[in-house]
């Protein structure tokens, strides 16, 4: 009997039998269950007894003990309680707007963060997933074994698409795809343009949206289909089916009409195209080719089978056609040529060469995914330590319930049931936030032409239902847990306390304060170092300097006399590479050890035309034969690197020919920033004929004279395409990748620092609330102004002080690591980003904290302490 009292059985599977059982048979069921454990409790032991109570608890579990379903009166029951958990949340939020505000809108920025960082990965891994035939879609690849191993590669021999049918009777369609940046030329104005060349079964097999025309415009050879955003950059607003244009392909031209225009694909097409074209009108067209030339050309090439077809058979058919590959090229045999799933494309990026898909851009996912995550979390915590607080004005409605029988997982299910209500809200406030706010800005950051479809994309229902599960059990979880352990005794007596001095949400606030001064240091080092590089000094001087594009030979020395005539061009000098574009490695021998340099191949007056600055020795003077054939001038890296001083005794090696160094030029920037500058060597080459040429014109007359320049470049090369440029802008699309960044690390932490300033703003609110009359007391026994900010005040200045000292830790390790990563030279993480960023917490604090402050200095004592 003592042990009876003394012992009892498992409480989890006692539970778990409670669960499952029939109520009918529950008591007889049970009772054998705790007889047989005292029964082996006194014969064999404790342990023994509990692991046999575990073991007869599931033996129960047959159908004839399972509970059946519920009667309708119980159901009915079921729907109106949940009815009265969300009447009562809506009335309880409407109550309390101040704080119901600050917990939406803080979920719902975090909504509108993460959706659009879902949309950006999604552009990516989802691409050409809308398509109706993805699933009977396949593309063709072959595998050679190379010196590094067995490579698979996208592109296969042409002739293949053609054999296709003759090995495969369930086929439905194929197409070869050929990509190619031609030359288009509309209104006598030239564009490189991304083209594909393809079947004109690839309209059937892959669907598009039309605006003008029709899918089978391909059928006619000589006519195209513009992508939405060509048709709008060539025409405008005026109709576009018929007009003409040019496409220069390997110096060959051709004449076609618009026979189509397709729908904005909004980046989710799986190809990147601008126009397509008939490849059959592809100046390497397969029937112009002699056979070997025929199989050595390589395009993409797709099959779509019927729905359900065996891909075995295919496979084995594709068996036969690798022998015929191998016989008519027999230098370059395939191992195997098999199919690829459209579906998976994606998937394989690093295993295909010369796939449809080479790049999937992992750094921008990560920095996205990390800065939605980010704006979540804090935006959790808000709610969190809000939900906690907001529990304070409801102690008496939980004690009450509590009391007439309310079991504590129907206060846990009412309590999410409302949070519930207030994710579902900030669900729809943040796709509004991410589809008018959010997401243009990003657009144009980014140029990113992404958008939410929730019509069309069933992925972001998806996303959106993960979302809202998410947050409702992470946000709403535990502060329902927290507040129904409330024992009803201590809530009716008023002993039950909540939040003020709570170590929980002292913990979450901390946390908060940590990732908004990351998030402040982060932006201002970053900004810090966009300011200085945009200020850099590049080592030249680019003022006053317009490069143009040579596309041939024969073009060179006609269009550089024509430019030499204009007036404003004081001097011209041609070059292999150019500065800020980049410049070919090569590879020098030195006292046997060899090195990496950059390499540029330029005419003689180039580095005077450059305005390079000369640190050592001389320039390259023209009129010296030996400075044509056998002098370099370097850059002092050259020399630091190699351990030289000037001036060089020994020779320089490299293109099996041997050069004296004659000058040193100072360290200048030939690629952007986020690379540390290189060893350059600079030949005079005695080549008469160059790649680029470039104008150093009179002083402030570059911009003024580029259509000039222009003019004369397409009077000399009619058909080709005028790639000229402004020497100052030449790191242009750097610069305005990095703003974007820096755009997007900047709108992060402002956001951080809103979230993070509400949240406190709540939770000095509710403490306020939940201790007026504490406050109100001090004040009527002569509290001045300094007295209730001590004791107001002191918990959030401890809170700032660790969240500065574990902020400035994680910002010296984690932001200075990713500056490095971004950028060769930056402004790193220091004193000064630091003292911003507590500077910013401690204002956002003592703002916050000075306006409850102030209302209570304003407030009458005797009307809120004869209210309480």
């Amino acid at each position: 009997m003592d042990s009876k009292l003394k012992y009892f059985p498992p409480k989890w599977p006692d539970r778990f039998l409670e669960f499952y059982c029939n109520p009918n048979r529950l008591e007889q069921i049970q009772g054998d269950a705790y007889e047989l454990f005292y029964i082996n409790l006194e014969e064999k032991g404790l342990a023994f007894a509990r692991f046999r109570f575990l073991i007869h608890v599931l033996s129960f579990f047959r159908w004839s003990n399972i509970k059946r379903s519920k009667s309708t009166y119980h159901t009915f029951s079921q729907g109106a309680m949940l009815k009265n958990y969300f009447k009562i949340g809506w009335r309880n939020l409407v109550k309390q707007k101040g704080t119901t505000f600050i917990s939406v809108f803080g979920l719902a920025c975090a909504v509108g963060c993460c959706m659009v960082a879902y949309l950006f990965i999604a552009n990516i891994w989802f691409k050409g997933m809308h398509q109706p035939n993805k699933d009977e879609i396949y593309q063709l690849t072959y595998t050679v074994e190379e010196e590094k191993g067995m490579v698979t590669y996208g592109a296969v021999a042409a002739p293949i698409s053609e054999l296709i049918p003759e090995t495969f009777n369930q086929l439905v369609n194929h197409t070869r795809v050929s990509r190619d940046f031609s030359i288009l030329i509309s209104k006598n104005e030239s564009y490189n343009q991304r083209t594909l060349f393809v079947d004109p079964a690839f309209m059937e097999m892959f669907i598009y949206r039309m605006d003008y025309g029709y899918p089978g415009a391909l059928l006619e050879p000589d006519q195209v289909i513009l992508t939405h955003e060509l048709s709008e950059k060539l025409y405008g607003n005026t109709h576009p089916i018929g007009q003409e244009l040019s496409l220069v392909v390997n110096g060959e031209e051709k004449l076609y009409t618009v026979g189509g225009v397709l729908a904005d694909l909004h980046d989710m097409d799986m190809f990147t195209f601008d126009l397509l074209v008939n490849i059959d009108t592809h100046p390497n067209a397969i029937e112009n080719l002699p056979l070997k030339d025929a199989w050595n050309s390589e395009v993409w090439t797709f099959v779509q089978v019927e729905e359900g077809a065996d891909i075995a058979n295919l496979n084995t058919g594709l068996a036969e056609i690798t022998s015929t590959q191998n016989k008519i090229n027999p230098e370059k045999p395939y191992l195997k040529l098999e199919t690829v799933a459209f579906t998976d494309l994606v998937y394989r990026v690093d295993e295909i060469k010369n796939g449809v898909r080479d790049f999937l851009g992992l750094g921008p996912q990560i920095l996205l995914g990390a800065i939605g995550l980010f704006i979540l979390i804090l935006a959790v915590f808000n709610y969190i330590n809000i939900s906690v607080l907001m529990a304070s004005r409801r102690l008496k409605e939980i004690g009450v319930r509590k009391v007439i029988g309310s079991r504590r997982s129907q206060l846990v299910f009412q309590f999410l049931s409302e949070n519930l209500m207030v994710c579902f809200i900030a669900i729809f406030l943040g796709c509004l936030l991410a589809g008018f706010i959010f997401l243009p800005g990003f657009n144009e950051i980014a140029s990113k032409n992404l958008k939410i479809e929730l019509f069309r994309d069933s992925n972001v229902w998806m996303f959106l239902g993960g979302m809202l599960l998410f947050i409702t059990l992470v946000s709403g979880l535990y502060p329902a847990l927290y507040v129904s352990s409330f024992k009803h005794i201590n809530i009716l007596k008023g002993n039950q306390k909540i939040g003020s001095k709570s170590v929980f949400t002292s913990v979450l606030l901390t946390f908060q304060f940590m990732l908004a001064f990351i998030s402040i240091v982060a932006g201002v080092a970053f900004v810090q170092t966009n300011y200085l590089n945009e200020n850099r000094d590049w080592g030249y001087d680019s003022a006053d300097k317009i490069i143009v594009n040579v596309p041939s030979s024969e073009d060179y020395l006609p269009l550089k006399n024509k430019l030499l005539a204009l007036a404003s061009v004081n001097e011209v000098s041609g070059s292999q590479d150019y500065v800020g574009n980049w410049i070919r490695e090569g590879e020098l021998i030195f006292q046997d050890e060899k090195f990496e340099i950059s390499l540029l191949n330029a005419e003689a007056n180039y580095p005077e035309v450059l305005d390079l600055k000369l640190k050592q020795g001389r320039l390259f003077n023209p009129e010296l034969i030996s400075d044509m054939e056998e002098s370099i001038v370097v850059n002092q890296t050259f020399l630091d690197e190699l351990g030289l001083t000037f001036p060089v005794s020994e020779k320089i090696t490299f293109d099996s020919a041997s050069f004296n160094v004659v000058g040193v030029v100072e360290d200048f920037h030939t690629i952007f920033f986020q690379s540390p500058i290189a060893p350059i060597v600079i030949r005079a080459s005695p080549d008469t004929t160059f790649s680029y040429l470039t104008l150093k014109m009179t002083t402030g007359s570059a911009e003024s004279s580029m259509e000039a320049v222009k003019e004369i470049w397409h009077e000399t090369i009619p058909r080709g395409l005028f790639e000229g440029k402004l020497q100052t802008e030449v790191f242009e699309r750097e610069f305005s990748d990095v703003r974007g960044v820096q755009n997007i690390i900047l709108f992060a932490a402002i956001l951080a620092v809103v979230l993070a300033s509400l949240g406190l703003f709540g939770l000095v609110s509710l403490n306020m609330t939940s201790d007026i009359k504490d406050y109100c007391v001090r004040k009527v026994f002569g509290a001045n102004l300094g007295d209730l900010s001590k004791k107001m005040g002191k918990r959030y200045f401890i809170i700032w002080g660790i969240a500065s000292v574990l902020g400035g830790a994680f910002s010296l390790l984690i932001i200075s690591s990713f500056l490095d990563s971004f950028f060769a030279f930056h402004s790193g993480v220091g004193a000064f980003q630091i003292s911003i960023g507590l500077l910013i917490l401690l204002l956002v604090i003592a703002v916050t904290v000075g306006s409850q402050i102030w209302k209570i200095m304003k407030a009458n004592p005797a009307t809120i302490l004869k209210a309480e």
